[in-house]
């Protein structure tokens, strides 16, 4: 059974990490971030601050627009016939829908980790305030940029050479070329890794939420219930918590028990939303 998850599990993540979309998300995250330093005209009364809130608020805002798309691709498989070859053989449905979650949720990762070293980076080169007034480093942020092109140019050679697919290996190798910058980078903010996992916390329920939502909506609907539900945890039903700007500030960090406290209340909305949607998907006469 296990060996069945992990395997729906790796062909939705390997899915939707080469998708185009998702590559363009990535670029567009990576680059508004390290580009936002250029024209950061304002303090915030920290060295850093601006480009670090805008980038962490960046990665919830375009992570549940991957996690949207992998419940619209799920809505697809079951429209177009995919779902019904694959249950065709003894595989529960349920499994299939959390195989499928779990895979969104590893393409998530891999976003989130890419998005990080991209603001450990803006953060580090943003402008320095002296008495002669605010510099950005911007030899380093031209090589961070550098970084991200020289991907996506490995991964051309890559399609050119070993037919390997353009996207899906430009996904890859774009975290492990801003993260080969991080430790050259002017004293990077480490406690600002310490908000990704509240923030992966808060996706993964979005992820959930979808993928229950997808079996029954179309794909319209469920991105808006997603997106409006999202935005009603944030405002109304304290999921600020989940988006921790204010303890970074001055160097720190998310405390350990912030976290701790956040992953109950994570593991029992992911579970009920992915069993409502497991219930959903077995009371379906067809796929």
């Amino acid at each position: 059974m296990s060996g069945k998850l992990r395997a729906i599990a790796w062909f939705t993540a390997v899915e939707t990490l080469g998708h185009p979309a998702m590559l363009l998300l990535t670029l567009a995250s990576v680059a508004g971030t390290l580009t936002l330093p250029f024209f950061q005209f304002q303090r915030f009364s920290e060295d850093g601050r601006l480009a670090r809130d805008c980038g962490l608020s960046t990665a919830l805002l375009f992570g549940a627009l991957i996690a949207i798309g992998g419940a619209a691709r799920l809505r697809r498989a079951l429209t177009d016939g995919t779902a019904a070859i694959a249950l065709s053989k003894p595989l529960p449905r349920g499994l299939w829908l959390c195989g499928n979650a779990l895979g969104t949720g590893a393409a998530l990762a891999v976003y989130l980790l890419t998005q990080g070293a991209a603001v450990l980076l803006a953060e580090a080169y943003s402008p320095r305030y002296h008495a002669g007034g605010a510099y950005a480093d911007v030899p380093g942020l031209l090589t961070a940029l550098g970084a991200a092109a020289a991907a996506l140019a490995l991964a051309a050679a890559a399609n050119r050479f070993r037919d390997a697919r353009f996207a899906l290996s430009a996904t890859v190798f774009l975290p492990a070329a801003l993260w080969a910058l991080v430790p050259f980078a002017p004293n990077p903010h480490w406690g600002t890794l310490s908000a990704l996992p509240a923030v992966a916390m808060l996706l993964a329920q979005v992820v959930a939420l979808a993928a229950a939502l997808a079996v029954r909506c179309a794909a319209g609907p469920t991105a808006g219930l997603s997106a409006a539900a999202l935005a009603a945890c944030l405002v109304f039903l304290g999921g600020v918590a989940y988006l921790p700007l204010g303890p970074l500030a001055g160097g720190g960090a998310v405390p350990l028990g912030t976290l701790a406290w956040l992953m109950p209340q994570t593991l029992c909305a992911t579970g009920l939303f992915l069993w409502c949607g497991a219930s959903l998907l077995n009371a379906r006469a067809t796929l």
